[in-house]
């Protein structure tokens, strides 16, 4: 259903509102075929030029969407939220008094916006990816310490075994310069002394 949008506004094409929500250009398109008694437009050629109000009104129905409300309840909620939106002539008489900001002015200010709200989330997202990244090396700290510590056991009880292994050696070698010796001298070394006494 076409309706003609007030022709000294900013007009928007479906990219245009895709780009300030943040969706893609099928989701904006599938809510104005789904809500179209909601939207105000023109068309030139296939082409569909909305209001700024468009972009609220997209903004809306996808957040009452994401709460599960049926179309026919998130079309009544964006109705009667039009319905207590309060009136525009305030805004005019503030209008006369002071110079208005250019359309093109609010829609890059609105764009600017968008931009940052979409870095803060990138940056967040960024944030969590690093503290996670920091969890995991710290893990990796504590198990290559284990590791090490144990690998100093084995070292420390090998080292022990080793000389234990060195003692017997050491009497092992020193049995046998006992048996190398002459017969004679073993006996002199062993009674020698008992020897000299009775001479």
């Amino acid at each position: 259903m076409q309706r003609v949008a007030t022709v000294s506004e900013k007009e928007l094409k479906i990219g245009d509102i895709a780009h300030l929500t943040g969706l893609s250009e099928q989701d904006v398109r599938e809510l104005v075929q789904t809500y179209d008694s909601l939207f105000s437009y023109r068309t030139i050629g296939r082409v569909k030029l909305f209001p700024e109000k468009a972009v609220r009104i997209v903004r809306e129905l996808v957040d009452l969407s994401g709460r599960g409300l049926t179309a026919e309840e998130v079309e009544s909620e964006v109705r009667s939220v039009k319905k207590q939106a309060p009136p525009e002539e305030p805004a005019k008489e503030v209008a006369r008094t002071a110079a208005p900001l250019p359309v093109e002015a609010v829609i890059d200010l609105r764009v600017i916006q968008e931009t940052i709200a979409r870095q803060e989330r990138r940056i967040a997202h960024l944030a969590e990816e690093l503290e996670r990244e920091r969890h995991l090396r710290e893990e990796e700290a504590v198990r290559f310490r284990q590791a090490l510590d144990r690998l100093q056991g084995r070292l420390d009880r090998q080292q022990e075994q080793l000389a234990v292994v060195a003692e017997w050696v050491d009497y092992f070698d020193r049995q046998m310069d006992e048996v190398a010796l002459p017969a004679l001298e073993r006996v002199r070394r062993t009674f020698g002394k008992g020897t000299g006494r009775s001479g």
